[in-house]
């Protein structure tokens, strides 16, 4: 993802009855996104996962906030992969007439989560690392017995064992929802 990338994004406008975000606090937060990727800010992954935008003055529509918040999931795992000097998503050109894959098996493999915070049970580790084995495996094959859209967004991992942390809830989600969309770009698989 690139300054560009950001630059370029466009939100449809919510659907009558309902106000989504307000485009100028979304602008705002997108042109810091754009200057950290370009080097000139110091925006987190954090700052992205709390980040929360008020609804459009009354009588003014903003943003599709489902559309915001699926782009601003994509922002977050890149600025994780940055924070933890590893390649971002999505992944380098193939070389090929086919569009690069938003995400490959070396990238699924590289991804580490934190822990979850003092005092809160994350994911259990051994479910998320087996079920990232079979996402690994999917965008790889992508043959009969793979990993479709449907079983990713429907998979529910256990908190962790008494007297560990697990993986941080909100980062493993965020990643499945990276998952979701390299999926849908893969072709039909639901």
């Amino acid at each position: 993802m690139t300054p560009e990338d950001v630059s370029r994004i466009h939100f449809a406008m919510p659907s009558v009855g309902h106000r989504g975000y307000d485009a100028d606090e979304v602008d705002t937060f997108l042109e810091l996104v754009a200057a950290t990727l370009d080097g000139r800010g110091s925006m987190t992954a954090d700052t992205v996962r709390n980040v929360v935008f008020d609804v459009p003055r009354f009588g003014g529509r903003g943003y599709q906030a489902d559309q915001v918040d699926e782009f601003l999931d994509r922002v977050r795992v890149e600025l994780e992969y940055r924070q933890r000097g590893l390649r971002p998503v999505p992944a380098g050109g193939s070389g090929s007439d086919r569009p690069a894959p938003l995400l490959t098996y070396d990238d699924v493999h590289r991804m580490r989560f934190s822990q979850a915070p003092v005092g809160h049970r994350g994911y259990n580790e051994e479910e998320v690392d087996a079920f990232l084995d079979l996402v690994a495996a999917t965008l790889v094959h992508g043959g009969p017995g793979s990993l479709t859209v449907g079983d990713v967004q429907s998979v529910q991992f256990t908190d962790a064992r008494l007297g560990t942390r697990g993986y941080q809830r909100d980062e493993v989600d965020a990643f499945l929802d990276l998952v979701v969309i390299a999926l849908e770009h893969m072709g039909p698989r639901r």
